[in-house]
C-alpha cells in the first residue's frame, strides 16, 4: 500500500498507542515511534519525515518539553505537540499545532490529510501566531459551525496552502499582516485578533 507520509514520533505516553499504531498506520502513514529522543533525532537526520509528532505524558515537565522544542526549532516540516500542559508554559514560534490528548483523537488525522491529501473545504486558514491567549476568536467560529484549519507559523500555513484553499486567510499578528499578503495570493487576507467573534469578518465568508 502506498504510503501518505512519514510521521516520526517522540512518545512517551502509552495511551495514544492505538491512534497512531491502528488508525494512522491503518490510513497509510509510516510511523517511525520511540521514547528515546536521541534516537529520534538520529533518524531524523537520515530519514526526511512529513511530519514531527512528540506526544508528552501529563507528568512531563514543561521545561523538558521546551528543551525538546528548541532541538527542533530549525526544521522546516510541521511540528504537533500534544500535551496537556499551558500553551504559555510551553510556546514555541515554531510549533504548528499544539493538541491536548482529547483533541488528538478527533482532529490529528484531519491535519496530516489537510497536509498530505489536501483539498479540504475550510472556511477559515487561522494563522493564530498567539495560541497561548484566550481562543474566543476560534471557538466562535466552532460555534457558528464552520471549518476551522489552525495553524501557529506561517511557514506551516504555506505548507498547507500548497494544497488547499480557504475561503478566507486571517492573522492576528499586525506586523507579520502585510508578509502574509505579499506571500499568499489569496484574495481575503484579514487581520483578528483572538478576542474578536467570527461575527465581524463573518460577511466575507459568503
Amino acid at each position: 500500500m502506498r504510503t501518505l507520509g512519514n510521521i516520526f514520533l517522540y512518545n512517551n505516553n502509552s495511551k495514544n498507542k492505538e491512534l497512531y499504531h491502528q488508525n494512522l498506520e491503518n490510513q497509510g502513514y509510516f510511523i517511525f515511534d520511540t521514547d528515546n529522543i536521541h534516537k529520534f533525532s538520529l533518524y531524523n537526520k537520515e530519514i526526511t519525515p512529513d511530519i514531527l509528532l512528540f506526544d508528552f505524558d501529563k507528568n512531563t515537565p514543561c521545561t523538558l518539553i521546551s528543551s525538546i522544542e528548541r532541538q527542533f526549532e530549525h526544521s522546516n516540516t510541521p511540528i504537533i505537540i500534544v500535551s496537556e500542559s499551558p500553551k504559555a508554559l510551553i510556546y514555541h514560534p515554531t510549533i504548528s499545532h499544539y493538541l491536548t490528548h482529547i483533541e488528538a483523537k478527533t482532529k490529528l488525522i484531519e491535519i496530516l490529510e489537510s497536509y498530505k491529501i489536501g483539498n479540504k473545504n475550510h472556511h477559515i486558514l487561522y494563522i493564530n501566531l498567539k495560541p497561548y491567549e484566550r481562543q474566543d476568536f476560534t471557538k466562535s467560529i466552532e460555534q457558528k459551525g464552520y471549518l476551522l484549519f489552525e495553524v501557529h507559523n506561517i511557514k506551516s500555513a504555506s505548507l498547507y496552502l500548497q494544497k488547499n484553499t480557504p475561503s478566507i486567510i486571517c492573522i492576528n499578528f499586525l506586523p507579520a499582516l502585510e508578509k502574509t499578503k505579499k506571500l499568499f495570493s489569496h484574495p481575503k487576507i484579514f487581520y483578528v485578533e483572538n478576542s474578536q467573534n467570527v461575527e465581524e469578518i463573518e460577511q466575507f465568508l459568503h
